[in-house]
């Protein structure tokens, strides 16, 4: 089987079901080509035989042999890299700074209180040993890193503290310090992660927004943090890898800097216009997008959900497809954009 065959009713045979860090496990379908293959067709900026999954199509993992997933990933907390403490907090299922006691008093002065760790004294063989037998060669491989710059800011202040350091003329040198150091630990991250488990895609981790707005302006932005995230986009790029974004937040004012930096693509919550950025930024960027539909829908109600999503983001099938809000349109999904895989080679207007 290969890129020229027609969608086939076979190919809907549930191959396996597909385990995810987040969720239940997903139905993989009896495909004409892997998904890794699928997968590397979009980011190389080809047409898709179907548009990729957002989840459940690639093998994530968390590297655990950094020393801040460990923290972050017990219940009994821990302290990271930077030696800053964690703490599970049980009704959100996830991990928090212990609160009251930043690290970091005086961000001038951060370099009596922050350790900076070396990701090449950290047990990569080990790690790779823990999670080898999770890697397929039909699946993307996928790293995912925790917080990076703003959020490592975050970290060692506290929100407040650290965002008001971003625009102090008195604090701004200093921050600058922080970020190369922290860069410079990253790309020894990437460079490791490469080395061991070749991934195709690594994500850069930092939450520049809430639920109504930007935490920052875009020239703060452009001043105090893209000069280093596009240094982390070009390594990871020489490295032969590609850069999904995950910032959460109504960001869109942003977009055009997350292209700036290089990034490949960004899985941004739905509170941000995906079909509208798409159509402006689509050929520069790869978005996450997916239709909606409620658990109870019907088949009509869904046949229209899929149909709708299809008219707009799915139309070129160059799309993560994320199916959070509409769990139950998995095959419906892939055989929606298959058959608009055949529609856009038989126009010609597949990028094959």
């Amino acid at each position: 089987m290969g890129r020229d065959v027609k969608f086939s009713q076979d190919e809907l045979k549930v191959k396996e079901m597909m385990p995810q860090m987040f969720g239940p496990p997903v139905e993989v379908f009896t495909t004409p080509i892997t998904p890794r293959e699928n997968t590397l067709l979009l980011y190389q900026g080809k047409t898709p035989m179907w548009a990729p999954f957002a989840f459940g199509e690639h093998t994530m993992i968390m590297v655990d042999c950094d020393p801040e997933n460990q923290a972050r990933s017990s219940k009994e907390g821990g302290i990271d890299g930077y030696g800053v403490e964690w703490v599970f907090v049980e009704v959100v299922g996830g991990a928090i700074v212990k609160p009251g006691n930043p690290k970091v008093k005086d961000i001038n002065e951060w370099e009596k209180y922050v350790t900076i760790p070396d990701p090449d004294t950290w047990d990569w063989e080990g790690c790779y040993e823990r999670n080898k037998d999770k890697l397929s060669p039909e699946r993307a491989t996928y790293i995912a890193v925790p917080g990076c710059l703003f959020e490592r800011l975050i970290a060692v202040m506290d929100f407040d503290k650290a965002a008001m350091a971003l625009i102090d003329e008195d604090q701004k040198e200093s921050v600058h310090r922080f970020f190369r150091a922290v860069t410079d630990v990253h790309k020894k991250f990437y460079t490791n992660v490469k080395k061991w488990f070749n991934p195709d895609i690594v994500n850069f981790n930092d939450d520049w927004g809430s639920q109504r707005s930007e935490f920052f302006k875009v020239e703060t932005v452009r001043e105090m943090l893209l000069p280093y995230v596009k240094e982390i986009v070009d390594h990871v790029h020489s490295l032969g890898m590609y850069m999904d974004l995950h910032c959460c937040g109504f960001v869109e004012r942003f977009v055009p800097l997350f292209i700036e930096a290089g990034f490949d693509s960004w899985g941004g919550q739905p509170i941000n216009d995906k079909y509208a950025l798409k159509q402006k930024y689509g050929d520069q960027m790869i978005f996450t997008d997916g239709p909606v539909c409620p658990e109870d829908a019907t088949e009509e109600e869904m046949d229209a959900a899929v149909a709708d999503f299809m008219a707009k983001s799915g139309s070129d099938n160059r799309v993560l497809v994320d199916l959070s809000r509409a769990p139950k349109l998995r095959a419906k999904m892939y055989e929606a954009t298959r058959r608009n895989y055949d529609r856009l080679v038989a126009e010609g207007k597949a990028i094959l």
